[in-house]
Formats: C-alpha cells, structure tokens, sequence
C-alpha cells in the first residue's frame, strides 16, 4: 500500500465519481491507474506494430487466416 497525493480538486472529481459508481475512492483510484496503464501499454503495443510495419489491414487479414486455420483444424 502506498500514499499518494492527490490535487484538491482532482479528488473532490475522484469522490464525485467514485460516489455516483457506488465504490471506494481506493477502488476509483485503482481502477483508473489499472485502465491508464492498459491504455499506455496498448499504446507501446501499436507503436512497436507500425516500426515492424505492420498495419491494421496486415492485422485483419492475418486475423482472417488465423480463424480460418482453426475453423478446418476442428473441422
């Protein structure tokens, strides 16, 4: 567990929400970190796709093939 400090009225937002969600300001505070960090490796995860050149049309079809395998391998 760690202490954390937090702007007055970024927190006053935090328990608003947190209020309207029916949850902790703890579990708000983790949930967003949680979501922000997904975000931030999704991120990382695209940027290292474009620099192998991969692009979302690569994707797709790789994505097509692949299902296509496995529909005739359980076939």
């Amino acid at each position: 567990m760690a202490t954390l400090t937090v702007d007055d009225d970024v927190l006053l937002k935090v328990d608003e929400c947190a209020k309207e969600e029916e949850i902790s300001r703890e579990d708000f505070v983790n949930r967003a970190i949680r979501v922000y960090l997904h975000e931030k490796l999704m991120d990382d995860l695209h940027a290292h796709g474009r620099r192998l050149g991969l692009t979302e049309e690569i994707i797709a079809e790789e994505i097509k093939r692949s299902r296509e395998e496995r529909r005739q391998a359980n076939a």
